[in-house]
């Protein structure tokens, strides 16, 4: 399912295969990967992490709470996965509605994945041009 707001959304995924796969898709399509962003729950972070080269936000409230002070800092400069507990303001920041905050927010937290991308930012997508492109859709991102 795609939503056109400030941000696209994609997903929700059951697997970081399928993940991997579409952020893949994306960057083939022109999205810049410091324009994508892979919410996820905690279990998930570090394969997306290593097998991706996105933005990765991961909710683990287990792991937030159980993790040293040092062991926070140290994952801030060694390791590219942002962790919150706030998972529903980070989409609101993204352009999503409130509700659409709250389903998000509760499909990572059920374990789905979910990405969003920049669209303004796309390569090739030339805010000025007004001319109108055809494009082949990607029938993977479309079911």
């Amino acid at each position: 399912m795609v939503l056109l707001l400030a941000e696209e959304i994609f997903g929700p995924f059951d697997s970081v295969e399928d993940t991997v796969k579409t952020v893949n898709i994306l960057e083939l399509e022109g999205y810049s990967n410091t324009n994508i962003t892979i919410f996820a729950h905690g279990k998930y972070a570090d394969k997306l992490n290593d097998q991706t080269d996105v933005s990765v936000t991961s909710f683990d409230p287990e792991s937030t709470q159980d993790q040293s002070f040092l062991e926070k800092i140290k994952k801030v400069f060694f390791n590219d996965i942002h962790e919150t507990d706030d998972l529903y303001g980070h989409l609101l920041d993204r352009g999503l509605s409130e509700d659409q905050a709250k389903d998000y927010s509760n499909q990572v937290q059920s374990g789905k994945i979910v990405i969003t991308a920049e669209n303004e930012w796309k390569m090739g997508n030339d805010p000025t041009d007004d001319t109108i492109k055809m494009k082949e859709k990607v029938d993977h991102l479309y079911q």
